[in-house]
């Protein structure tokens, strides 16, 4: 079984190499797991892997460094989750537990500013959502053998943006006259660099990396529960493109509460 393991992994290193991003960043997500497959082919570990679908409420922080025209209010957005998870034994009562997840991360904000000299008062409402394949790789410990009774674990996540979508609506009014304004929708692209044109694509960094942590409860028979919270370490936001604007660009990083469920079966070994 620890061969059909390691050419399980394998095959989603092929898959996702063919993603646009970087060959040297997909290799970066899968090398842990690969390793850990290998170094684990010497001993006795017990293996398991099963589908896995949650939910999660996102949040972003975004804000404006250094910026006090702007008062910014964020709010949380809600997300799916789903794909593959797998636990490998390292003895009674750890084990590791990586997995494969498509993800659904995002946040709303507000702005609102108020130009004294010219009693203009401005509103702008944004909402972002984007799409992740992340891989998450967690140390677990339960209190009972083999990932049953309750469980903590902690570990590292990686995630790759594959899109998105962002909806968007200003307003602004001179005084006591009557408000104008405009909204827009678009799409969420990975990069570095943002150009804020119109029709344009909302640019986001590509690579995502964080650590996450929670609790969790396994049944015999493989059924399993986890709730944990998910930090982002890495800011997202791009550069403005040369010549756009002077101002700083703004920053945010991708945070959640998640709740999942997973069914993990056989082989064991």
């Amino acid at each position: 079984m620890l061969v059909h393991r390691e050419q399980l992994l394998t095959k989603f290193v092929l898959i996702l190499s063919k993603h646009p991003m970087k060959k040297h960043v997909t290799s970066s997500l899968f090398t842990g797991m690969l390793l850990l497959a290998a170094a684990t082919s010497q001993a006795q570990t017990s293996f398991r892997i099963g589908p896995r679908v949650g939910f999660n409420q996102s949040f972003g922080g975004f804000e404006y460094p250094g910026d006090n025209y702007l008062k910014v209010t964020n709010s949380s957005r809600s997300g799916a989750e789903v794909g593959v998870a797998a636990q490998i034994g390292l003895g009674t009562h750890w084990a590791v537990q990586p997995a494969l997840l498509y993800s659904q991360k995002g946040f709303a904000f507000e702005e609102d500013a108020y130009d004294a000299p010219y009693n203009y008062t401005y509103h702008g409402e944004y909402s972002f959502r984007f799409n992740y394949l992340t891989v998450p790789l967690n140390l677990l410990y339960s209190t009972g053998e083999g990932g049953q009774g309750f469980q903590v674990f902690a570990g590292p996540y990686v995630g790759l943006l594959l899109g998105g979508k962002y909806t968007s609506s200003q307003s602004g009014r001179y005084g006591s006259g009557a408000s104008s304004g405009r909204s827009g929708k678009g799409d969420v692209e990975a990069g570095d660099t943002y150009d804020n044109t119109p029709d344009g694509p909302y640019v986001s960094k590509g690579l995502d990396a964080g650590l996450q942590g929670g609790i969790g409860y396994g049944f015999a028979g493989g059924f399993q529960v986890q709730a944990g919270y998910s930090q982002g370490l890495r800011d997202l936001g791009a550069k403005y493109a040369p010549g756009v604007t002077t101002r700083t660009p703004p920053t945010y990083r991708n945070h959640a509460f998640q709740f999942s469920v997973a069914y993990l079966f056989g082989p064991k070994s």
